[in-house]
């Protein structure tokens, strides 16, 4: 059985090498699931993106080095959200009860987050030597989620 919170487990989240080192974890700890709980961490990890898919946090703009700040495009989005959820459950729940919360989840850095959405899959295909299929479940592209777009 699999527990979505305790394979990504808390991670910190100063740093591009912070995010590589969870990712590296969380990997780690998908090797130890057979293929049917790798596809239910699948699908729960689309669930909780699918939560954070809201207008509010999808505003909140992009601070550069520079002074410049620019819109989170759809990608940048994502990955932020993969950030967040990689932060751990703590950082997920609070992200979800305030937006200044989830602000630090938007620097550049947090892209190689992106890496979150594959370890998964990986995993599987290794094991199973086939591609994880996930039937249905919750779309994680921006704007997927009519309510929390609708506040």
């Amino acid at each position: 059985m699999t527990d979505f919170w305790n394979i990504i487990g808390s991670n910190p989240a100063q740093s591009g090498d912070d995010v590589r080192s969870a990712l590296d974890r969380v990997s780690g700890r998908l090797d130890g699931l057979d293929a049917t709980d790798l596809v239910k961490f699948s699908e729960e990890l689309r669930e909780a993106l699918y939560g954070m898919d809201r207008r509010q946090l999808a505003e909140i703009p992009v601070a550069l080095a520079v002074g410049l700040e620019l819109l989170q495009t759809s990608d940048h989005f994502l990955y932020s959200r993969c950030a967040c959820i990689l932060a751990g459950r703590d950082a997920y729940n609070a992200a979800l009860r305030s937006t200044s919360e989830f602000t630090c989840f938007v620097r550049p850095f947090f892209q190689a987050a992106e890496g979150l959405l594959y370890l998964c899959p990986s995993v599987y295909e290794k094991k199973v030597g086939s591609k994880m299929r996930v039937v249905g479940g919750f779309p994680i592209e921006s704007m997927s989620n009519a309510q929390g777009w609708a506040e």
